[in-house]
């Protein structure tokens, strides 16, 4: 009689099903996560944004030095968006992740951006600096 509860035990375990481990969370880049110094930039037209725990730099072909700008980062989706103003105009940059061509060179970025400027708005990629 025992060997016959313990094989209905033994069944009835065999019944139930197995745990399944948890799916590991995926990872949420956010803009405190994100390199604190990254670099986006464009083509067509040409331009730079380098992104510092200060602040952000502009440059262009016409301003290759660059143009310091205060700006203010917030996470945006699962990337960070930067505000600020440039020559009196709001500049407004968005980076998320996401495999990035710059359609001159082979180099793939792991980033894209999206820089609003002027009231354009211009597409590239970035990578940490």
């Amino acid at each position: 009689m025992r060997s016959a509860a313990l094989l209905v035990l033994v069944a009835l375990a065999a019944c139930k099903p197995a745990e399944q481990p948890a799916a590991p969370a995926s990872p949420v880049m956010t803009v405190s996560a994100m390199p604190p110094r990254m670099q986006a930039l464009g083509t067509e037209p040409f331009w730079s944004v380098e992104i510092a725990p200060d602040g952000l730099r502009y440059s262009d072909p016409e301003n290759i030095e660059g143009t310091a700008i205060a700006a203010t980062a917030v996470p945006d989706g699962a990337g960070g968006r930067w505000t600020g103003t440039l020559r009196g105009q709001p500049l407004t940059l968005l980076v998320l992740p996401g495999a990035c061509s710059d359609g001159m060179s082979d180099t793939v970025y792991p980033f894209k951006a999206t820089l609003e400027r002027g009231g354009q708005t211009l597409s590239g990629c970035a990578r940490a600096r």
